[in-house]
């Protein structure tokens, strides 16, 4: 008898120790995919860049339509700029501008990839024909920048810090004029 009443006694613990709950695990994709992230950043620093791309693209696939997916975008750009494939690179660099075009950072990795690819004719051609709104403007300066029109460069992003001024863009865009410029006075002086 004290057998089955030892049983019993366990049986009902379980139910009401064991039993099920109102709260539910929930799977957060946004705070995985910044796990995911993060560890591609850990491989990248450790020069493993087929598990880096890897868990960009994890990311990526967790949460493709925020604003946070510009910087798994970029950082897969990166990668990819890294190891020698500018051509695998730049989609990733524009989808990042499209999802997120505050960013300056974006638009230099962009013009990069061009660069490095030998199209920045061609693409200033593209992006000029292309024009839909200031922003563009960026990447045109930029290109102009690259292939050794400054000066074009630098009145092109002075105009547009004057259109936009209000833009979260414009101050990045400010400082890198004001960096530019003092590397400008400081090569014509020692050219001289």
């Amino acid at each position: 008898m004290k057998i089955i009443s030892f049983i019993f006694i366990l049986f009902l613990s379980v139910f009401l120790f064991c039993g099920a709950t109102n709260s539910a695990y929930i799977i957060d994709a946004e705070a995985n995919a910044a796990k995911h992230n993060n560890l591609g950043i850990l491989w990248l620093q450790e020069k493993y860049y087929f598990g880096a791309i890897k868990e960009f693209e994890i990311a990526i696939d967790l949460s493709p339509n925020t604003q946070a997916s510009a910087v798994y975008y970029n950082n897969l750009g990166r990668t990819y700029l890294t190891i020698g494939y500018p051509e695998l690179a730049e989609p990733k660099f524009l989808i990042a501008i499209k999802k997120y075009p505050l960013n300056f950072e974006y638009y230099l990795n962009l013009i990069e990839a061009y660069g490095k690819q030998n199209v920045l004719s061609q693409k200033l051609k593209y992006h000029k024909k292309n024009r839909k709104n200031n922003l563009d403007d960026i990447i045109i300066a930029l290109i102009y920048g690259a292939l050794g029109e400054t000066n074009t460069e630098i009145t092109m992003l002075d105009d547009f810090c004057n259109n936009e001024p209000d833009l979260i863009i414009t101050s990045a865009v400010r400082k890198y004029i004001t960096e530019h410029s003092k590397y400008l006075k400081y090569n014509q002086n020692n050219i001289k």
